[in-house]
Parts: structure tokens; sequence; C-alpha cells
């Protein structure tokens, strides 16, 4: 029935988005003119600005109204969680760059999981049935499970197509050793990973806005990218401060308008582009999933983006050279990931039709959040 087809749409929407999610980096590898940050700062602005405000001037016309009528505390909670998921945004990035791709995605992907679903599922717990509960925490720790595995596979593959990545970085000149720096790029991942996490936090906390906006006649998908607007103010507030320092040390501004430099225009858009496709639709599916849309829908978005970089990966010859274990590592990390998968979305299932369904219990649910 109507259940069946809700579950359907909201996992094939989270599907997209991680589709999107698994693929929105990869015109970073792509460039040939500009500098990271000039790619970065060009691609956010469309991601967080210039793209939604289109898209909310089309589909959601009364949306400077269900801001303004959502209150100041829920604005600022949105923008503040915004802020520090934008800084998560720019410590990927170095992180990334410290410790290699597969391993700080792992690592920051593990994290975002467990902090991003664990906080929305704790706000709501009282309304969720006891087999519920068991089901999610199950499906959420076998989720980082699979994570973690994937993230090994990822460091066998580096240490034999690269058999020490580190030992490029150490120097005579008494600089930081090559462990150091490994640390320092893991302590960069760890603090990505929870930063990254305040996306779904921010998404969370903003319901008001689809609220209010639902209110003033707006169907319930315009307005849950009414929810987006305020938390991507605060995202990209930090990802000038983080990029425009960055511009200014490096002296990159002027490779924006340095001659033939449009290709890196045009892919900068196309990561915005992908970037918002990878969120937008996200919140969409975890509008279908009901109650904790927040909490599964982020874990298996996570998960399935984890899975899409991962045959992006394969697609483009990563795991050519890489012994026979960790290409096996990998595959046992990607089906406790489509296990995790399962658990969750059997977990949500009981979350929405609890299974001793009194009046009283469906009351419960419809009060809750």
């Amino acid at each position: 029935g109507s259940l069946m087809n809700s579950l359907v749409s909201g996992f094939a929407l989270i599907l997209f988005a991680a589709l999107a999610g698994g693929a929105f980096a990869v015109p970073l590898k792509m460039r040939r003119r500009y500098a990271w940050e000039n790619t970065w700062l060009l691609g956010f602005f469309f991601a967080l600005i210039v793209i939604p405000f289109a898209t909310v001037s089309i589909f959601l016309p009364v949306w400077p109204q269900a801001v303004a009528n959502s209150g100041a505390k829920t604005l600022a909670m949105a923008m503040a969680f915004g802020f520090l998921w934008g800084w998560g945004a720019v410590t990927f990035a170095i992180g990334i760059s410290a410790i290699g791709l597969s391993l700080g995605y792992a690592i920051i992907m593990g994290l975002n999981t467990a902090v991003g679903s664990i906080i929305p599922m704790a706000r709501r717990w009282g309304a969720i049935s006891g087999e519920a509960r068991v089901a999610i925490l199950l499906g959420i720790l076998a989720c980082v499970a699979g994570v973690a595995v994937c993230g090994r596979a990822g460091m066998l593959r580096e240490r034999k197509v690269s058999p020490d990545p580190l030992a490029t970085q150490r120097t005579s000149t008494g600089q930081k050793t090559a462990a150091q720096l490994f640390w320092v790029g893991l302590l960069w991942c760890v603090l990505s990973g929870f930063l990254s996490a305040c996306a779904n936090l921010g998404f969370d906390f903003s319901n008001r806005v689809a609220t209010e906006a639902s209110r003033l006649g707006a169907g319930p998908l315009a307005a849950s990218i009414g929810r987006w607007l305020p938390m991507y103010w605060g995202g990209f507030f930090a990802i000038l401060i983080g990029t425009g320092s960055t511009l200014t040390k490096n002296g990159t501004w002027n490779k924006y308008w340095a001659r033939g430099t449009l290709r890196d225009f045009v892919l900068a858009i196309l990561l915005g582009l992908g970037n918002f496709l990878a969120q937008i639709p996200y919140g969409m599916g975890a509008y279908f999933l009901g109650e904790l849309g927040t909490s599964v829908g982020w874990a298996i978005n996570i998960a399935l983006s984890l899975l899409v970089a991962n045959l992006f990966g394969f697609v483009t010859g990563e795991w050519k050279v890489a012994p026979r274990s960790s290409v096996y590592m990998l595959y046992v990390g990607l089906a406790v990931l489509i296990i995790a998968m399962v658990i969750l979305a059997y977990g949500n299932s009981l979350a929405m039709h609890p299974p001793h369904s009194t009046a009283v219990s469906c009351a419960a649910t419809g009060f809750a959040g």
C-alpha cells in the first residue's frame, strides 16, 4: 500500500542523492588551472547560494515568510550547525589530501554515520518501540563496521600502490616525521567526520522551517527544501572564511580571471550541482521515510555514497594494482554495508508500524518530533 510506496520513493531519492554524493568530487580531479580552493569556493557558492535561491524562488515562493516565522532560535541553531558543517567541508579537503581518499573517506564517513544518525534518533527515543530501537542501533553499528572494513582495505591498497606513501614526505631538515604527518591527517579526518555530521543535525533541527512552509500552503517536498536554507547560509560563511583565507595566502584569487580557465569554471559549477543534488533528494527521501527519516536515511545515504565512490574508484582504475587481499576485504566491507542498509530499512519499517500498535502508541508517534 501507501507505506510501501513511500518507502520505495524514500529509498529511490536517497539512492539518487548517494549517486550524486559519490560522484560530486570527480570534477575536482579533472581540473587543470584552478587550485583546489578555487574549485571548492566557486562550487560551493553555486551549491549553497545560487542553486538553492533559484530552486526556492520557483518551488517555494513563500520561503522568506516560512524562514521568518520559524523563529530566531531555530534559525540560529540551523545556521550554527551549518557553519560547523562548512568547516567539515574544509577539513575534509585537508584530511583527504593528507592520508588519501580511500582511508580518509572511510574514516570521515564512518564517524559521520554514527554521529549523524544517533543524535536525531536519541531526540525521538521515547516514540520508538523496543524492537525498532534494537534493529536501528544494530544497523548503525553494522554501518560503522562496514565503513571500517572498507577503510582497512583502502589502507592495504595504499600500502601496495605506494609501498610507504609517507616516506616521500620524510626530509632531513627536521620537519615532522611521516608518522606525525599521518596522525595529523588522521586527526583532520576525525574532526571532519564530526563536523560533517552537523549537516544532518542542522537539517533535523530546522524542521520548523518545513512546518511553517506547509502552514503557508507549500507541498511537503517543497517545504523540505526550505529546511536547507539557514543551514546553507551558515555553511557558506564557513567555506568562504576557510577557502578565502587559502586563496589570499596562496595568491590564487587571480586564477578566476586568468585566460583558459573556462573549463575549470564549468567543472566547478558541475561540482556545485553534484553537491546540491547529493543533498536535496536526501532531504526529500528522509521525508518519505517518516519520523526516523533523518536517522535511517542518513546512514543509508552514506553507505550508498561509499558504494558509489568505490565503484568510481574501480572504474577509474584505482584498484588495478591493488593486492588481491585488499580487493576481497573491500568486497566484505561493501557487503557488510549492504546488510546494514537492509537492517536499517527493517528497523525503520518497525518504527513506522509498531508491532503492537494501539491508539496510544499511534498518538505517541504522531506527537513526537
